[in-house]
């Protein structure tokens, strides 16, 4: 896990060695262990090293294979790097250190393009062809390592964040309206593009790879598509869990791998908790050869008390019943409120401020932790948001009409969402209500048993929208679905592909790399994602749970109060009530400057007045709605701001 970036004039001046260690230092933060270079003629490499796999020198990156001819930069781990590393072997490949990076330049060797396929794990990489002179891209199928490049003619220049890009000669710090509008309208979108905030700047998509040659522009090209890889599960619930469990638990044992210590971030949910008690199971049965981490047995807990955002209750039954030590990090926005600019330049997205992993991530560095364990895609994966019922109940109304299925589905809905929050909020709710509105609306309450509450709820109009009249945002990607497939699995292909989980992915990788820690996800181990998209919506919603083929899988490793809790909270932020009190004043004072009143993007005049509006009257909702516009002025001032200082 590391920073990588790299120049290539494709004019043939030579690299300015102090302008490509400028562009590298920008990701000091993402590589705090060591520097490098390879630098020859038109082409420079730069890495910035955070050192898990072989912490000795030996380790050092850019590095090149026996005979000079490929020299490599990267970021990320490939887990099955040993077995690899064996087959390697086998065929006539001799290895100089213990590092995976060996290991992807000899498949490199070996394979070319395909060694793609034979990897298992999260990477950004850059391989340079001495005697080609060519230059290879290539990024990991679900896109949890980060890459950017720019191309003008005349140069080619590559790294893990845009922000490095501000420290290149003749880089202009633009920002593209088109795609800050369409983050402000649909956020999430954008990551599964190669559209970015910055002009000049594009993102070379998840599971592409890109070629640059000389004399020729670059070309990218799509190597993986995971409908191209789904295959027959078994008929039987049990045994598509005892398949689930088995792939779930190998995801676990081979991210384990590391010669530094690591832990756990547990809110005390379903998946970080199966992480955890997954962890705990196949601890005691690994060998030696396995090369697991001896220092492994933390769990960092983020608590939010007095909020209904804290889940320390959970995570402590999990800790109990795991025997990991605790650590608990309370989370207030007081922490970091003085630093709100700064680290908006380090997350380079308009979202909400994730305080809580954030400060997670700082406290296992400061604890000489470098490696966290974590559970994401596990909702993407296996229909764990609200979303996921309902858009089985819209299909069973106006598709099916199935109305047993529509009440099995709210039965799993009104479970996880006690108070309706969040299902008040849906759009498929308020889909719903509108196409039964009307005649059958009573039918529709009969069959849903709503409150009256809710139904007025869910019928209220979406957020007010204060964008100005510029270019139709981006659109979303997808895929083409094949024949037959059921609507849960589409729901979740797209925001597993190509909305929710990318933007998750892209947000978690700023927040721990900001300190230095890697990030790995079992839930997003290849093998386990085709697994996962193979079974039926059935296996996901059913008998009154999400994701039930995962709480089947553990029965017996997770604890009882874990794997049946139905409540669905989150690792957000208690927003409604920081807009309310602590970030009133950055709010205000925000909306009131001249550069948010007079933005082309949005009608900064309409917002302030309804601002000013919201808090005379106490309304937090459309505050919170105002939210993203603040941190959209707060971004571009944040980057104008370090641009000045480089």
């Amino acid at each position: 896990m590391c920073g990588i970036a790299g120049i290539i004039h494709l004019d043939h001046r030579p690299v300015d060695g102090d302008e490509l260690r400028q562009f590298t230092r920008t990701l000091t933060h993402r590589g705090p262990d060591g520097e490098g270079y390879h630098l020859r003629g038109c082409i420079g490499l730069g890495h910035r090293r955070l050192a898990i796999l072989d912490p000795s020198d030996a380790g050092r990156q850019p590095m090149s294979d026996p005979g000079g001819r490929y020299w490599i930069t990267y970021n990320g781990e490939i887990y099955n790097f040993i077995e690899l590393r064996q087959e390697l072997l086998a065929l006539g490949h001799r290895f100089q250190t213990e590092t995976d990076t060996e290991v992807i330049l000899a498949s490199f060797v070996q394979w070319g393009e395909g060694c793609q396929f034979k990897f298992n794990g999260m990477w950004a990489f850059a391989i340079w062809d001495e005697t080609q002179r060519s230059l290879f891209l290539s990024r990991d199928r679900f896109g949890v390592k980060p890459l950017h490049y720019c191309y003008d003619g005349r140069r080619f220049a590559f790294a893990s964040e845009m922000k490095a890009f501000l420290a290149l000669a003749g880089f202009s710090c633009e920002f593209d309206s088109h795609a800050i509008a369409t983050t402000l309208q649909s956020p999430g979108v954008l990551e599964a593009t190669d559209h970015c905030l910055l002009h000049g700047i594009n993102r070379l998509p998840a599971g592409h790879s890109l070629t640059l040659s000389h004399g020729k522009p670059p070309v990218t090209r799509r190597w993986w598509r995971t409908l191209d890889h789904l295959r027959p599960p078994p008929a039987r619930l049990a045994d598509q869990a005892a398949q689930f469990r088995d792939l779930f638990l190998d995801a676990c044992r081979i991210r384990m791998r590391s010669d530094v210590p690591l832990a756990t971030s547990l809110s005390g949910g379903l998946d970080s908790s199966a992480v955890l008690c997954g962890m705990t199971h196949i601890r005691g049965q690994a060998g030696r050869a396995d090369r697991l981490a001896r220092d492994w047995h933390r769990a960092f807990v983020a608590t939010y008390p007095g909020t209904f955002q804290d889940e320390s209750a959970y995570a402590k039954i999990v800790v109990e019943h795991t025997g990991a030590t605790a650590i608990y990090v309370e989370i207030n926005l007081g922490a970091i409120a003085d630093e709100l600019d700064d680290y908006l330049y380090r997350y380079e997205e308009i979202q909400d401020v994730h305080l809580g992993p954030y400060l997670v991530y700082k406290a296992m560095r400061d604890a000489g932790v470098v490696v966290s364990l974590d559970g994401h895609g596990g909702d993407e994966l296996l229909a764990g948001y609200a979303a996921y019922p309902l858009e089985a109940m819209r299909t069973a109304l106006l598709h099916r009409l199935d109305p047993k299925r529509a009440c099995a589905m709210n039965r799993i809905l009104q479970a996880m969402t006690p108070d309706n929050s969040a299902a008040g909020q849906s759009n498929w709710g308020a889909h719903l209500c509108r196409r039964f509105y009307g005649p059958a609306r009573r039918t529709l309450r009969n069959w849903l048993q709503l409150s009256p509450a809710l139904f007025r709820r869910i019928r209220q109009a979406g957020p007010p929208t204060w964008l100005e009249e510029i270019p139709l945002p981006i659109p979303p990607l997808t895929d083409a679905m094949p024949p037959g497939y059921d609507t849960v699995n589409q729901h979740l292909y797209r925001d597993f592909h190509y909305s929710v989980l990318p933007a998750i992915l892209r947000n978690f990788d700023r927040l721990s790399m900001s300190h230095g820690v890697e990030v790995r996800a079992p839930f997003l181990d290849w093998r386990l994602v085709c697994y996962s998209f193979s079974l039926p919506g059935e296996s996901k919603l059913g008998n009154g749970y999400t994701k039930q083929v995962l709480r089947e899988a553990l029965r017996g490793i997770l604890p009882e109060p874990i794997r049946t809790r139905t409540t669905k909270v989150g690792f957000g932020n208690p927003l409604f009530i920081w807009v309310m009190d602590a970030l009133r004043p950055m709010i205000l004072e925000t909306v009131h400057s001249r550069m948010f009143l007079d933005s082309a993007i949005w009608n900064g005049q309409a917002i302030r007045t309804d601002v000013e509006r919201a808090y005379r009257n106490g309304n937090a909702a459309l505050l919170v709605r105002v939210w993203p516009y603040v941190l959209a002025a707060r971004f571009i001032h944040s980057f104008q701001h370090h641009r000045c200082q480089l």
